[in-house]
């Protein structure tokens, strides 16, 4: 099962975006794009789908599709100013992410 690693201070910077809002109140933890170092992660606001798992932190529920979750493992989330680092707790190393997919910004030609 998904388990999300985080601070308190994530966590109650989350929960004020959370307040923030009107609608869904789960965390969503998704793939925003892909680039040199492999996917770049993100979060939103989500309902809950038959499809994911959940983690309960503090007051922030966390979820993330089984298949996802499923590549890339448990996941950590810090707050960094003005923003969120979300990625994987372990490297992830998939087909065509990494210097070795051929990424020019990474020597690769």
């Amino acid at each position: 099962m998904l388990r999300v690693e985080t601070n308190p201070e994530t966590l109650v910077e989350i929960a004020k975006v959370i307040d923030g809002q009107e609608g869904p109140k789960n965390v969503r933890i998704f793939v925003a794009g892909y680039g040199c170092s492999g996917p770049s992660l993100g979060l939103a606001l989500d309902e809950l789908k038959e499809t994911d798992f959940k983690h309960l932190q503090g007051d922030v529920n966390f979820v993330i599709d089984k298949e996802l979750f499923s590549d890339l493992g448990d996941i950590k989330i810090e707050f960094v100013g003005n923003g969120y680092l979300v990625e994987p707790v372990d490297k992830v190393e998939k087909a065509g992410s990494g210097c070795g997919g051929g990424c020019s910004g990474c020597g690769g030609h």
